[in-house]
This record gives structure tokens, C-alpha cells and sequence, in this order.
């Protein structure tokens, strides 16, 4: 328990302000900052479902879902072997289509078209 003439803790209602009105200024601030940020500095996120060709097992999907997920700026990739496709998201920024497809063919698959 504090003692008299303490300060007290930071962590103690402001007398007259409501816990509403600080929620509104702490959202106001966060909408202002990302409202400054320029374009370049937030991430530009995009989904491409690419055609694999070359798999004979399921195996062959996870080897290459693997191969596209270590690409740098790849945030999630999954290979439905049904389809044979791949579908990944990634930054666009870090990331370019060019790249996920070398992954695919290193891993020793083609993309279709």
C-alpha cells in the first residue's frame, strides 16, 4: 500500500478522464500514425495460385510447398496435390512471381500456365 505522499501508480485512473476517452485518443494516435506512413513502408501483400507440373505424390506438393516458403518475403504457401497447384502469399515488395518459380523448378518441378 502506498504511503501517504507517494506518487501514485502509473497505472491509476487520471481524475475526470474516463477509460473511454483514453481509448479513443490511443485509437485516434494509431489511425493518425499509420495514415503518415508512407505507401513504401507498409507491406504490399499478394496471393498468386500457381500450376505446378511434375508431381506424382504428395510428396512431391510438400517438397515443393517447402521450396516456395524459404523464398524471402513468402508469409504462407500451401500445395493442394489434387489441383497440383500451389497458393502462396507473399510481400511483393521482398518477393517477385519470377522468384517463387525458381523455387518450384529448383525443387524440380515446372509451373504451368
Amino acid at each position: 500500500m502506498p504511503s501517504r505522499g507517494a506518487p501514485a501508480p502509473s497505472c491509476a485512473r487520471r481524475p475526470g478522464r474516463s477509460y473511454a476517452a483514453s481509448v479513443k485518443t490511443r485509437t485516434a494516435l494509431a489511425l493518425a500514425a499509420s495514415l503518415i506512413l508512407p505507401p513504401a513502408a507498409r507491406a504490399a501483400e499478394k496471393t498468386d495460385t500457381i500450376k505446378v507440373v511434375g508431381w506424382h505424390s504428395k510428396g512431391d506438393a510438400y517438397k515443393t510447398e517447402v521450396a516456395v516458403r524459404a523464398v524471402k518475403g513468402v508469409s504462407n504457401a500451401a500445395a493442394d496435390f489434387a489441383r497440383t497447384v500451389v497458393v502462396v502469399t507473399y510481400d511483393d515488395k521482398q518477393a517477385t512471381r519470377q522468384q517463387l518459380d525458381k523455387a518450384i523448378g529448383e525443387a524440380g518441378y515446372s509451373t504451368g500456365k
